[in-house]
């Protein structure tokens, strides 16, 4: 579904990432390793935050050229960031339709928002992500961390991403909203789409993970199943104290 190929990133002389190869099928793959391995800087890359100095990525087979998070939304990929990319100013309802907004033309001819339209559609698709939120009228600034999440996943939903990209997804969660969380993402990859996952969180890789990446100083190191590795050899992995795969 989506690949990147020999990506080089460097900030003031010093390599972010140093030829990174990468492919990212159907389910879930996580992108593991310690601080300063990378993650967060390809993510910005493939989300279209971050332009990479050098590569290219693929898309179904095709070159694309992501520029901006408009242009990677418009590509069918869909980003939560640890810090989420959400106008704290606006209400739940305009932050999941936040530059894809419903039009309706007023005596057929003038363009108008159709509040009612998004806001009935954010609440349905907020019902099916499964965490509470009262009214989607609030300014998401009065929001829980869990409930911030569901008005990413809500957009990711209903725009149908063909691509999610997680980004230390659960950082700020309870216990009640990572249960939550976890069911949305399984129902994602039920419905067959690429979800990438990065997260310091090992027990979640475990459990929720088709395939693993480990990263470490700019470079990939290894590329498995999760069902051929167990959590103590993807920690020394991590801190390379184990051989690469």
């Amino acid at each position: 579904m989506l690949s990147v190929k020999n990506i080089k990133k460097s900030y003031a002389g010093v390599a972010a990432l140093r030829g990174i190869n990468i492919d990212l099928d159907v389910g879930l793959t996580a992108i593991v390793g310690d601080n300063g391995a990378g993650k967060s800087t390809l993510m910005k890359i493939l989300s279209g935050v971050v332009s990479p100095d050098e590569g290219e990525i693929i898309m179904d087979g095709s070159p694309v050229t992501l520029t901006s998070p408009t242009r990677a939304r418009s590509q069918g990929i869909e980003s939560l960031y640890q810090d989420l990319a959400l106008a704290d100013t606006l209400d739940v309802a305009s932050n999941v339709f936040l530059g894809r907004e419903l039009v309706k033309r007023r005596l057929g001819l003038i363009p108008t928002l159709d509040d009612k339209a998004m806001r009935r559609a954010a609440e349905e698709t907020l019902k099916a992500v499964g965490i509470g939120i009262p009214d989607v009228k609030l300014p998401v600034r009065r929001l829980s961390g869990g409930q911030r999440q569901a008005v990413a996943l809500a957009r990711a939903m209903y725009f149908s991403a063909q691509v999610i990209l997680l980004d230390e997804p659960t950082a700020a969660l309870g216990p009640k909203e990572t249960a939550a969380f976890t069911r949305v993402v399984r129902g994602f990859v039920e419905r067959r789409t690429t979800v990438c996952m990065v997260t310091h969180n090992l027990p979640q890789v475990m459990e929720l993970a088709d395939r693993i990446v480990v990263m470490r100083a700019g470079r990939v190191v290894a590329t498995m199943d999760v069902a051929d590795v167990t959590e103590e050899q993807l920690l020394g992995l991590m801190v390379g104290s184990a051989a690469a795969v």
